[in-house]
């Protein structure tokens, strides 16, 4: 079973090689000038490992953590005591909320990365059809004086991290920030993602699922196959058991990745050998190591225990160097879909500080409407 360490690692090959590609070829090499550096920022939504995050060098990413609620307690994606008590929450059927990271943790985190010498920040999130976030981003980015392109990337999990990565890559290769938001915005519509949960009804509780209210009823007794298709959650088969499900999963993954080459990455929650066995079946397709990564919280809180999804996003391959002259083609650049790599990218003149997640200063106000 390939490792998350695995997965880094192949990753981290591809992102040298391409810089490799591109020192011979571009004239002044790849270090962007100190005081014109982009900075990536994110949410917990993304699922990116804490590997990359603690990364010495990936000092221009961020990730901004995400209020989960259980019963009267909030807690924030990645503490320990979220890890401990949302199981035991979703097992007893207690109430569960999440809720947008507030604005002010937004403002705080982009003042930071100015201070750090950045110049300008790409700020890409969770799909507006799941969450207020990008809202949230937005109206941070009115209250700063550094430029910032908020993109809503109109997925979440590993695809969104996948293009979080990608997108750290670029920056760290000094690519225009045009061509980096270009890449944004195309990336989400171009990787499927798909899971399967044991019933709908913590999506139900969570409000994620109204345009299938008039299914609800006739739910119960079949496992939804189910996708992100233009931000929102949609239906796209009833199967008759949890095995057909994954086989309708894994069907369209395959699909996918013989018509063009993918990376691929599994999520689950509660459920880590259902999850690993999937990623197996699948690696024959894939064209990097498989990562198993639990669907981050503010996800497994409205999906429950025991969902299992899928995401396969297309490896891009292209020609990073026609974008380091300036020409802004966010499409041309290689996309290596497994995405730790992001922190070999940054250079030697980046700050050497690990990233650290930015906390809200404003109060979280914990939404069902708001994930």
């Amino acid at each position: 079973m390939t490792s998350v360490l695995q997965w880094q690692q192949d990753y981290q090959a591809r992102v040298r090689a391409r810089r490799s590609r591109l020192a011979g070829r571009v004239r002044y090499g790849l270090k962007p000038p100190r005081r014109d550096r982009t900075a990536i920022v994110t949410d917990s939504s993304a699922a990116i490992p804490s590997s990359v995050l603690e990364h010495p060098l990936a000092a221009g990413l961020r990730q901004i953590p995400m209020p989960v609620m259980v019963g009267e307690q909030i807690y924030t994606e990645g503490s320990e005591e979220l890890h401990q008590e949302l199981p035991f929450a979703l097992a007893a059927n207690l109430p569960v909320r999440t809720s947008r990271p507030s604005p002010g943790g937004f403002e705080e985190t982009y003042r930071e990365l100015e201070a750090a010498g950045y110049a300008r920040i790409v700020s890409v999130h969770i799909s507006g059809g799941l969450s207020g976030t990008v809202e949230a981003a937005k109206m941070a980015a009115t209250r700063v004086s550094i430029p910032v392109e908020v993109v809503d990337s109109r997925s979440a999990g590993m695809a969104l991290g996948f293009m979080v990565m990608e997108a750290a890559v670029r920056a760290g290769f000094g690519l225009p920030v045009e061509g980096i938001v270009e890449y944004l915005q195309g990336a989400g519509e171009q990787s499927l993602v798909m899971f399967t949960v044991p019933n709908l009804e913590q999506l139900r509780r969570g409000g994620r699922i109204s345009a299938l209210k008039g299914l609800i009823g006739s739910m119960f007794q079949v496992k939804p196959v189910l996708a992100l298709r233009d931000g929102t959650i949609c239906l796209v088969e009833r199967a008759r058991s949890l095995d057909a499900a994954v086989d309708r999963i894994a069907a369209a993954v395959q699909a996918k990745a013989e018509a063009e080459p993918c990376g691929i990455a599994v999520h689950g929650y509660g459920n880590r050998p259902a999850a690993e066995a999937l990623a197996a079946r699948l690696q024959p397709f894939s064209q990097t190591p498989i990562p198993v990564v639990d669907f981050p919280a503010v996800l497994a809180a409205h999906l429950g225990l025991g969902g299992l999804g899928v995401i396969a996003t297309p490896l891009l391959e292209g020609d990073d160097a026609a974008d380091v002259g300036g020409s802004g083609a966010g499409g041309a650049g290689a996309v290596d879909a497994s995405a730790e790599g992001a922190s070999v990218a940054t250079r030697e003149d980046t700050p050497k500080e690990p990233s650290v997640p930015a906390q809200a200063t404003d109060p979280a106000e914990p939404s069902t409407d708001e994930a």
